[in-house]
């Protein structure tokens, strides 16, 4: 199946920058930071030669893809890791993280008293140069720290860490989802995604991982400081295989609660899709997918876990879709 080479605008430190041959952009959701490479041709234009390259440092980078009839829309900001100059084959590959980079890059000793979790990550986001997309909250991380022991809020006060770490448990703790697009950081309740559909015939590859032996019982063993007691809670039959968890300062509740969750993500990832289509820009981890067309149990519901986009010269803009089936 053809795919054509879109237009791509690539801008440096907002300077726009000619010769990109190979794009790839690695967005996997789960509080953690998008990931480029480009491959650009040295000496696309007499300013873009090695010497421009080797000057150039820490900086920022936008991609835009063409997205007809919308314009150009941004496939990543973010800044510039490495730099890597092949003077054989004439190509610079620049490699990096979108802009949650200037987070988890940044060390923080702050004890935030009395703040809540948005008024943290407004003044995280404002602080490293992101424009906050906040939802308000109203519990104060000190009270997290009295109604939850120890058990993940100690980390709020150990004067210690990444400022992105810090907002990936707050995130947790009002079971938010937190990302960052462009130059906005969203800290919010997780959106509800308009789902999609696939067909085995839009597919340029399609196939399918099912493991055969998954555990079958989930067991969370703990201690909990505050009641002074050994924690021991299993979820499933014990016929099969078994996985222990081993977390601390969790009540009767919590644990049966991560029990049961680790069982149900263990079956959920027994079945995984891995689809390669035409690139498009509106799917991102977390989409529901609907599959038909196999005639058999793969048509059924999934959900992105991580999307590769790439754009080269040789296969035009294609995207790669890893996602779990929504049952085993």
């Amino acid at each position: 199946m053809p795919v054509s080479f879109p237009q791509v605008h690539v801008i440096i430190d907002g300077v726009s920058v000619q010769g990109a041959v190979n794009i790839l952009v690695e967005q996997t959701g789960y509080y953690s930071a998008d990931r480029f490479t480009i491959e650009l041709a040295m000496g696309a234009a007499p300013l873009f030669s090695a010497g421009y390259y080797s000057e150039l440092g820490l900086a920022e980078i936008t991609i835009e893809v063409a997205n007809y009839p919308a314009g150009f829309s941004g496939l990543i900001t973010g800044q510039i890791d490495n730099i890597r100059i092949d003077f054989t084959t004439s190509l610079v590959k620049l490699s990096g993280r979108n802009l949650s980079a200037r987070l988890i890059d940044a060390e923080i000793s702050d004890t935030f008293v009395n703040q809540t979790s948005s008024q943290i990550a407004e003044t995280l986001a404002l602080r490293h140069g992101l424009v906050p997309n906040v939802t308000v909250t109203s519990t104060p991380i000190g009270q997290y720290y009295e109604l939850d022991h120890a058990r993940s809020v100690l980390g709020l006060h150990s004067r210690s860490g990444n400022a992105w770490d810090l907002m990936a448990q707050l995130a947790q703790l009002e079971n938010f989802s937190l990302s960052v697009v462009g130059k906005i950081l969203n800290f919010l309740p997780p959106l509800l995604l308009q789902a999609a559909f696939l067909n085995v015939q839009s597919c340029i590859d399609l196939s399918f991982d099912m493991a055969t032996t998954l555990p079958t019982t989930a067991i969370v063993k703990s201690w909990n400081t505050r009641n002074k007691i050994a924690l021991n809670h299993s979820v499933g039959g014990m016929s099969g295989g078994i996985t222990t968890l081993i977390k601390p300062n969790l009540t009767s509740e919590q644990a049966q609660l991560i029990a049961t969750n680790h069982l149900l993500m263990l079956t959920l990832h027994s079945r995984i899709m891995k689809a390669k289509i035409p690139g498009e820009l509106s799917m991102m981890p977390g989409t529901a997918i609907l599959l038909a067309g196999t005639g058999s149990s793969f048509d059924q519901m999934y959900v992105v876990d991580s999307i590769v986009r790439e754009i080269s010269v040789k296969d035009g803009f294609t995207q790669t879709i890893r996602a779990h089936a929504v049952s085993g």
